[in-house]
């Protein structure tokens, strides 16, 4: 372990707590059909997460030293990170690796998107912007840490890239392994957090040569430039396909094609960016300090009606049970 620069820093607090090593035929920290976003957003404040109401799913976290390590094994979900939301809760200088146990994880930003298979590594600064979208059957073990602690870590990502995927091998499998051996200790001894730090170095220390291959079938990026076309004019009304089409130099036909391989139509895709942002921004306030109506303008519908009616039919509940359901539910910050 010679070259590891010892200091003390520690991760942004949140609301997660150390949970103790399940017993024989536990699964950890259980979480009921319906909480499963909570459990996500309490561990992993700066993502906002978009899960199906009656998904469910096993998190465990422990923290050891200046670090976290989360083991997750959960039904479907997607997310975004954003560099301000991270930056804005303290997060602007963490880093996340993620050892994908089961199921795939894709990634995507604006200018490229790519699938995370089982059994490969996945490192990048919490402070980006990128959706992930996770399968069924998903589970993953996933460290976070204060890069500034150290700063050979932090060079994994300055490589000119903003994250790394590290190739299936021996290392990873032995890596991920430990980790989970340390997730099912009791308590944390003095040990603890250097055998933490080997675990790291044996699964990155290969990045020079066991950076994966290019997926052969590449993801179409435009998702994304998409829904960040979409939110930039959220709040405009007379933001259609055909000024989508344009901002992304599609003719409409294309532009329909695309969306037709997603399962949706463009106007769809449009209304569904709407309601999401306005249904976070309802669950982030339950107190109801803003009013419905504003929400409303503000995310592209016309008045606080026809907004109630979309939340009604897209998540069956009313915008009032959401707040409800809002209250405790994310950090404070």
């Amino acid at each position: 372990m010679s070259g590891i620069t010892e200091q003390t820093r520690a991760i942004p607090t949140t609301r997660s707590v150390e949970q103790p090593a399940p017993s024989s035929g536990s699964n950890g920290l259980a979480n009921p059909p319906g909480r499963l976003r909570e459990a996500l957003t309490q561990n992993f404040p700066y993502v906002l997460f978009d899960v199906p109401p009656e998904s469910d799913g096993n998190i465990m976290v422990r923290k050891i030293g200046a670090h976290a390590i989360g083991h997750l094994r959960t039904a479907s979900w997607t997310a975004e990170a954003t560099v301000g939301h991270a930056d804005a809760l303290g997060f602007g200088e963490t880093i996340k690796l993620v050892w994908l146990l089961n199921g795939a994880m894709t990634y995507e930003d604006k200018e490229k998107a790519f699938a995370i298979e089982s059994g490969e590594l996945f490192l990048t600064r919490s402070s980006s912007n990128y959706f992930l979208n996770v399968s069924e059957g998903y589970e993953a073990l996933a460290l976070t840490f204060d890069a500034r602690a150290h700063p050979a870590w932090l060079n994994l990502v300055e490589r000119g890239e903003k994250e790394l995927v590290l190739e299936p091998s021996s290392a990873a499998a032995a890596s991920a392994a430990g980790m989970l051996a340390l997730m099912r200790q009791s308590h944390n001894d003095s040990t603890s957090e250097l055998v933490l730090h080997s675990l790291f170095e044996l699964a990155t220390g290969s990045v020079k040569h066991g950076i994966a291959d290019p997926p052969s079938e590449q993801i179409a990026p435009s998702l994304f430039r998409a829904r960040w076309l979409v939110r930039q004019n959220i709040a405009d009304f007379s933001y259609t396909p055909a000024r989508l089409a344009h901002d992304l130099s599609l003719s409409r036909r294309s532009l329909y094609n695309r969306f037709a391989d997603c399962g949706m139509t463009p106007a769809a895709f449009i209304r569904t960016v709407r309601l999401e942002q306005a249904k976070r921004e309802i669950e982030s306030d339950p107190s109801g300090i803003t009013a419905l109506t504003t929400v409303a303008l503000r995310n592209g519908f016309a008045d606080s009606s026809s907004l109630s009616h979309a939340i009604k039919a897209n998540y069956g509940v009313t915008p009032k049970a959401l707040r409800k359901a809002g209250v405790g539910r994310f950090w404070s910050g």
